[in-house]
């Protein structure tokens, strides 16, 4: 009866996260089918991301990391996030309607309602109470830095840093080989969803073993620790195939690491803890002032900070909470000096390699620096910023522990009802605080929507390896070489199309630009021209794809006028504005 009972009070918090996980996120439930998230450009590339991998899995996963964009070079994938996991877990969304958009949307959903879910179990362990359990996965599953994020699918896969936890804790407090197996396992599902957030965990592990080290070492008997290297060995062993292309690329392309004064351009400011994303209902608004003042340097998205101001004054109210009863239980004492530094720690890191205080630098150095110069694979991470995932989770965590004190000293004064009261208020005003506006949804076209071009490219056999024209434009000058704003507008939508045909393509949209790229905008201003032909010919490229609409005045004209004079360019397809030259 009361396992029936248990059952049945988790499927309706289940329920609620599912219905709450719909609403804010809304309308993308009913328009997710033929929209993306706020723009087309990196919804997009997730998609493309999902329907690669999706596809590469079917046909070669030995070839799951060489990509069709940027031929032709290897690995192309580890541009940016392959975010195996979330492909995976899309798969039967695929399967059912054979609609990666509609897929791509539903993961986005599905990661709000495993955070939730997340956030939940592990405070309900924690503190015991399931009422602070769904404060905790509220708190953290809509936090403002995850809102702002919307347009990113492979930073909203946060769900498996607390379940991380959870049985870290539980391994802490029970030795349990499972719960260690599934310490193990919830790691590398993170570290499979997406790299950043591999690095945020392992932090969060580090310092969680650390403070445990210093707090309760009588945890450390031989057998314990031997078994946890284990773990971490197996998990590193897990995750190395996966990790190995990034190291190629890493090895063959200088540019692939991010140079200090890129981490530093993006790099939080001590105010953007006050900034919310526009999306939040209450604080957009209000906060607006700074994010235009944001888009000076790095981006109003990936600078907002603001923790939420419920999730604030619950996290403080809880770390006063454990402080005054750390000498109570060992396990309190624990979490008090844990989920306090975790956010401290994290906070500081997202100030990036030196201090910048209200949008000026002052140059002053910061723990960032040392770790990005001494720590393997940190030089990979743009943003610090994104390290606000850990300073949400810690204050989910604490609010948790607030609620449970608040409740239980209401419930000891015979105050049921009141408890019941204040939980309520408790829960409408931490939902105020998170509450979104309706999310901006742009259309975007489905497979049997696409330029007919894109099907005649699928019946070539083979890999055809096609550059579509135009490039975006040589700029030695820029910090990438290239007409970035250009690219943008260019390729994202090319990277998607080519979901239709999977053939090898020279132009690409991904985290990172490789020189390929570069090279080829350099060679193909010219084209038409025997220097730009020779070019695409020492590459093995076989067709030129060419968008008339793109091309300045004149440039089909001449494209034409040299396919006539000279044979080494044939037209063998035309539709629309969209024309296709073979290269002889």
């Amino acid at each position: 009866m009361r396992n029936r009972k248990n059952a049945a009070v988790f499927l309706v918090i289940l329920l609620f996260f599912a219905l709450l996980s719909v609403f804010l996120t809304r309308p993308i439930l009913t328009q997710g089918d033929h929209a993306v998230v706020g723009n087309p450009y990196d919804p997009t590339h997730q998609v493309w991301t999902i329907a690669w991998d999706l596809h590469a899995l079917s046909e070669n996963p030995l070839d799951l990391f060489d990509a069709n964009i940027f031929y032709p070079n290897p690995y192309t994938l580890a541009y940016s996030d392959s975010q195996v996991v979330t492909a995976v877990l899309a798969a039967p969304v695929v399967a059912a309607t054979g609609n990666p958009v509609q897929a791509a949307n539903m993961m986005l959903i599905f990661h709000f309602l495993m955070a939730s879910l997340g956030g939940y179990f592990l405070v309900r362990h924690l503190t015991g109470s399931r009422f602070a359990g769904v404060i905790a996965g509220i708190a953290f599953a809509y936090a403002p830095y995850k809102i702002a994020h919307l347009t990113h699918l492979n930073l909203l896969a946060v769900e498996w840093i607390p379940f991380a936890l959870l049985f870290l804790h539980l391994y802490c407090e029970k030795g349990k080989t499972r719960d260690l197996a599934l310490f193990a396992l919830f790691f590398v599902l993170e570290a499979l969803s997406a790299w950043s957030y591999a690095f945020m965990t392992a932090l969060a592990v580090g310092l969680f073993l650390l403070v445990r080290l210093i707090v309760a070492r009588k945890t450390y008997t031989l057998r314990w620790v031997v078994k946890l290297g284990v773990a971490v060995v197996v998990a590193g062993l897990l995750v190395l195939p996966f990790a190995l292309p990034y190291l190629r690329v890493h090895s063959s392309e200088p540019e692939f690491e991010r140079k200090i004064s890129e981490v530093d351009f993006y790099a939080g400011d001590a105010q953007d803890f006050l900034m919310a994303p526009a999306e939040s209902l209450v604080w957009g608004g209000l906060t607006a002032p700074l994010r235009r003042q944001a888009a000076f340097r790095g981006s109003a998205t990936e600078r907002a900070m603001f923790p939420g101001l419920v999730a604030l004054v619950l996290g403080i109210a809880g770390a006063v909470y454990l402080f005054r009863r750390r000498r109570w239980k060992p396990e309190n004492r624990f979490s008090f000096w844990f989920y306090i530094t975790l956010p401290i720690v994290s906070g500081v890191l997202c100030l990036g390699p030196s201090l910048h205080l209200f949008g000026r630098s002052t140059n002053l150095p910061l723990p960032y620096r040392f770790l990005y110069y001494v720590v393997p694979g940190f030089k990979a991470l743009r943003t610090p910023a994104r390290f606000s995932v850990l300073i949400a989770l810690s204050l989910a965590v604490l609010a948790g522990y607030a609620v449970k004190g608040l409740t239980d000293w209401l419930r000891g004064k015979d105050g049921v009802l009141l408890s019941a009261l204040v939980g309520f208020a408790l829960l409408t005003v931490l939902l105020l605080d998170v509450m979104t506006v309706a999310i901006p949804m742009a259309r975007v076209p489905l497979a049997d929507e696409f330029p007919p071009v894109y099907t005649w490219l699928e019946e070539r056999p083979g890999d055809a390896p096609t550059v579509e024209v135009p490039l975006a434009g040589y700029r030695p000058s820029s910090a990438s070489g290239i007409d970035e704003l250009q690219w943008l507008e260019l390729e994202p939508a090319r990277t998607y199309y080519s979901t239709k045909h999977w053939k090898k393509l020279l132009n690409g949209f991904s985290a990172f630009i490789p020189r390929s790229y570069v090279d080829a905008a350099r060679a193909m201003e010219s084209f038409p021209s025997r220097n730009s032909i020779h070019f695409l010919e020492g590459l093995g490229v076989e067709y030129v794809l060419v968008h008339s609409a793109e091309l300045e005045p004149g440039d089909l004209g001449r494209i034409e006028q040299w396919s006539r004079e000279h044979g080494d360019i044939r037209r063998v397809f035309t539709s629309g504005d969209d024309y296709v030259y073979v290269l002889r």
